[in-house]
C-alpha cells in the first residue's frame, strides 16, 4: 500500500515522444530518431543532439547509462522539443560508420538540424552537443538555421594539441608522471602529417618498436601495434588531428553556453578558457566535481566511469535549462 502511495504523488511526466527518421540524401543515409515534445504545446526552443565521438546510438549510451535521453527528458519535460538520433551505422539508422569523418557527421546533423527546423518553424532552433559533437555544434553554429548552441566538454584546441594533453592528464592523473610522452608525440604528429597513411605507419611502426625492443617482435604484440596504428591512421582521427578551431570558435554569434567538468581529463576545462578567450560572448560554466560525462566523480579517470551509478548530474540539467529559459522566456 505504501509503494501504490508513493507511485500515486510522484510527478507525471509532462512531454510525451515519437520515433522519426531523417533522410541525409547527400550521403544517402536514413538517421533513426527520437524526438521528445513538451505536452503543454508549442516549445519555447527546439534543440537538435549531436553525440561525441565513435559509433554511438541516439541515447549516447555508455557503461549502462544513456545520458541524451536523461538530459533531451529533462528539457521536454520542461517546454523544449529535442531531437537525438542513432549515429550512421549504429541502432536503427542506416549507412555504414566505416570512413565516417567529422565532415560526414556534420552532413548527418546538418540533415537534422534542417528536418527539426522545417518541424518548428516558428520557434528558435538551436544544438546541443557533447565532446566532439559540441565541436560540431559550433562548427554549424555559422549556418543561419542555427539559432543558439549547448556545448559540454567540446574541445577547443587543434586536435593533436588536445590529444597531447588528454594524454598527459590521464597518465599523470593515473601514475603521477608520463614516460611515453615523446613516444606519443612521434606517433600524433606522424598521424597528423600529411605523409600518405602506408609511410606514416612505417614511420608509427618504427617508434614503436624502438620503444618496446624485443617485445615488438612477438606476433600478439605485432597485432596490437597494428589495430593501434590502424586506429590512428582512420580518416576520422587523422582530420580531428589536423583541425584547428581557432578560425571557428572566433566567428561564432548565436547565444552560447559552454560547460566543463571541473575533473574533466578527456577535455581539460582549460579549454573553456580558450572558448572564453577566443569569444568572450560565450557564456562558460565550470561544473565543480563533474568528469567528462558530467557525473560526479572522485578522479575523472574514464576508467572510473564505469563505477559511477549516478548519471548526468542535477546541477549540468538545471544549469541548461536555466540558461534556456533567460533565453527563450521560462
Amino acid at each position: 500500500m505504501a509503494l501504490l502511495a508513493l507511485t500515486a504523488i510522484l510527478p507525471a511526466s509532462a512531454f510525451t515522444s515519437r520515433e522519426v527518421v531523417i533522410d541525409n540524401n547527400v550521403d544517402g543515409v536514413k538517421l533513426a530518431g527520437t524526438l521528445t515534445m513538451p505536452d503543454s504545446g508549442k516549445p519555447r526552443a527546439a534543440i537538435l543532439m549531436i553525440t561525441g565521438s565513435g559509433s554511438q546510438d541516439r541515447d549516447e549510451t555508455v557503461f549502462g547509462h544513456k545520458p541524451f535521453r536523461t538530459i533531451a527528458e529533462y528539457m521536454s519535460d520542461r517546454g523544449y522539443a529535442v531531437l537525438r538520433t542513432d549515429d550512421r551505422g549504429t541502432g536503427s539508422s542506416t549507412g555504414s560508420s566505416d570512413g565516417i569523418t567529422t565532415t560526414s557527421n556534420i552532413r548527418d546533423a546538418g540533415a537534422s538540424l534542417y528536418w527539426l527546423a522545417a518541424e518548428y518553424s516558428d520557434v528558435p532552433v538551436g544544438l546541443l552537443g557533447h565532446s566532439e559533437g559540441g565541436q560540431i555544434a559550433y562548427r554549424m553554429a555559422l549556418d543561419s538555421v542555427c539559432r543558439f548552441i549547448i556545448t559540454m566538454g567540446a574541445p577547443a584546441w587543434r586536435g593533436d594539441s588536445l590529444i597531447m594533453a588528454q594524454s598527459r592528464a590521464i597518465a599523470v592523473a593515473s601514475t603521477g608522471s608520463w614516460p611515453g610522452e615523446q613516444l606519443q608525440r612521434t606517433l600524433v604528429t606522424a598521424a597528423a602529417s600529411d605523409a600518405p597513411a602506408f609511410s606514416a605507419r612505417v614511420m608509427m611502426l618504427s617508434a614503436l618498436s624502438e620503444a618496446l625492443g624485443e617485445q615488438a617482435k612477438l606476433p600478439q604484440v605485432q597485432e596490437m601495434l597494428g589495430r593501434q596504428i590502424d586506429g590512428m591512421l582512420s580518416p576520422w582521427y587523422r582530420e580531428f588531428l589536423r583541425y584547428d578551431p581557432v578560425t571557428t570558435i572566433k566567428s561564432v554569434t548565436v547565444p552560447w553556453l559552454a560547460l566543463n567538468g571541473s575533473k574533466d581529463l578527456q577535455v581539460p576545462p582549460a579549454n573553456l578558457e580558450t572558448i572564453s578567450a577566443l569569444n568572450p560572448r560565450a557564456e562558460i560554466r565550470l561544473m565543480e566535481g563533474l568528469n567528462h560525462l558530467f557525473q560526479p566523480a572522485a578522479t575523472g579517470l574514464p576508467q572510473e566511469y564505469a563505477t559511477i551509478n549516478s548519471d548526468v548530474s542535477s546541477e549540468t540539467l538545471a544549469t541548461m535549462v536555466s540558461w534556456l529559459d533567460e533565453k527563450f522566456g521560462k
